[in-house]
């Protein structure tokens, strides 16, 4: 089924992407994937925590305008319609939660916004995917299902499993630009202008450009270094990891999931640095830009405090959005029962994660859980 949707989604992906450079499109691609998927609606929104705004707010099957007022008027209820905010915490970053799965009945059917403005239309049941939650974003996107449609099925929860990672790379690397547009004669000028480093790379993970941000970093051997040209980091498993992303990113963008997004690079210092990578070769918008790089690396301060670094599980034990929260979550001390009430999960499906959890470590016990996320995480 996940190739089936990988062929599929091909091209769709490489629509995700071209939006970190041509922001515009976000409502092209909501389009896109409420016809593939089948929903009814679709939103994309992405909200600055420094000054306020929305840098990304994209609606598909509906109006912007009316969005945004709802988001007014309906704010505190629609935070409770997906089971208040501290549960919308817990909630793991890339994963699609199904707001019937995850919400009791009578919570949503007493719900002010379910009862005056989703049931009115015919949205009987939704699914939300977190895409950003640090210091400095909050991000989501939500899809309702109409009542002719049925209820949301394991198969669109799959569709939307596939696209999450390339949406939260193509956010996360589009915040970078300040989300405007970059026009392929300008975007070297735009690129050497950015504070963050920036290396495009071949396949083969070859430099091929840097800005002089990241000239800095590889002249002073920190965080990021040449070796015999190639790009590469202190720790020989990030680096791997880097790499790795790099060679998928030019062969296969559709197929690259979750890898390449945060790897954790810490500088010598201890300060905590995280690297993106996004592919470029696919799309012509993205070809464009330089012809030999086939992939565009970003080396960037760490987006929230030193923490276990959610995503640098995923990195290096392939661990899925679901795995690495259920992971945090009892390295935090809580029960199964408790995560199962938290996530809105059953117990058997978080006790599934743990095994998977568990296998895919090498870990026995869950004290060794908790020394693995100590050796993880970035010291303060």
């Amino acid at each position: 089924m996940q190739q089936a949707w990988v062929e599929k989604f091909s091209d769709l992906i490489g629509s995700v992407y071209d939006c970190v450079i041509a922001p515009e499109g976000w409502t092209e691609v909501l389009d896109q994937i409420c016809a593939e998927i089948g929903f009814a609606t679709g939103a994309l929104s992405v909200a600055s925590l420094t000054n306020m705004k929305a840098v990304v707010n994209a609606v598909s099957g509906s109006d912007l305008a009316q969005m945004a007022q709802n988001g007014v008027g309906y704010g505190p209820d629609i935070i409770e319609l997906w089971g208040g905010a501290e549960r919308i915490r817990q909630y793991p970053l890339g994963e699609p939660i199904v707001q019937s799965q995850a919400v009791r009945p009578d919570v949503i059917s007493s719900n002010r916004y379910y009862r005056e403005w989703a049931m009115p239309r015919g949205l009987f049941d939704a699914v939300a995917v977190g895409l950003v939650r640090d210091r400095t974003m909050v991000g989501n996107a939500i899809f309702s299902q109409h009542e002719s449609a049925g209820r949301i099925d394991d198969a669109q929860v799959d569709g939307l499993r596939l696209l999450a990672p390339h949406i939260r790379r193509a956010v996360t690397i589009s915040n970078l630009f300040d989300m405007k547009a970059v026009e392929a004669n300008t975007f070297a000028a735009t690129v050497e202008a950015l504070t963050v480093g920036v290396v495009l790379a071949d396949e083969d993970s070859k430099i091929v450009h840097t800005n002089a941000a990241a000239a800095a970093m590889l002249a002073a051997g920190d965080p990021i270094v040449a070796r015999h040209g190639r790009i590469a980091v202190q720790a020989a498993a990030s680096t791997a990891t880097l790499q790795s992303a790099v060679a998928q990113a030019a062969k296969d963008e559709a197929t690259l999931g979750q890898k390449g997004i945060g790897i954790p690079i810490p500088r010598q210092s201890g300060e905590p640095l995280v690297v993106h990578v996004l592919p470029l070769r696919r799309s012509h918008t993205r070809s464009g830009l330089i012809q030999s790089a086939a992939a565009a690396v970003f080396v960037t301060s760490a987006s929230g405090p030193p923490r276990l670094p959610h995503d640098a599980l995923n990195q290096l034990y392939d661990l899925t959005p679901a795995e690495i929260r259920i992971f945090e979550l009892i390295c935090e001390g809580h029960t199964r029962d408790a995560i199962s009430a938290l996530l809105g999960v059953s117990v058997s499906t978080v006790k599934s994660h743990l095994i998977h959890v568990f296998e895919k470590t090498g870990c026995r016990r869950q004290v060794d859980l908790v020394r693995l996320a100590k050796s993880l995480t970035f010291p303060v």
